[in-house]
């Protein structure tokens, strides 16, 4: 009997470790993705967010597990900007972004040199 429940107990942790693993991972794509649609650097992405540079890198890597704060916060912004995720059962999701979101987008991306708001360091 003791048997059983130590590899129970065993399968378990493997499980738990296999979906902290994915979640890690989808949301380091999700990061990824809204990011690239909203045509932001990882530094510009940061002070929105109220993070450093490297903060989101490792965000993005899946190398860390953001804190519950720092992915209401992204995931509020996300809202603000117009841009939402429909999350499957199995980890996967599916982007759901307006129009007019990569229009404004596109449009920032390729404004002229003189238009587009200066570079901060």
């Amino acid at each position: 009997m003791g048997l059983v429940v130590a590899t129970s107990h065993s399968r378990q942790r493997r499980d738990l470790a296999h979906d902290l693993r994915v979640e890690r991972v989808t949301f380091a794509a999700k990061v990824r993705t809204a990011r690239a649609i909203l045509s932001l650097s990882q530094e510009q992405f940061a002070r929105h967010i109220g993070l450093t540079q490297k903060s989101v890198h490792r965000i993005e890597q899946g190398a860390v597990d953001a804190r519950l704060d720092t992915i209401l916060r992204i995931q509020r912004f996300w809202l603000r900007q117009g841009i939402a995720f429909e999350d499957f059962g199995d980890g996967g999701f599916r982007l759901i972004v307006g129009s007019d979101v990569l229009l404004r987008s596109h449009d920032a991306a390729h404004a002229p040199e003189s238009e587009q708001p200066p570079k901060v360091d």
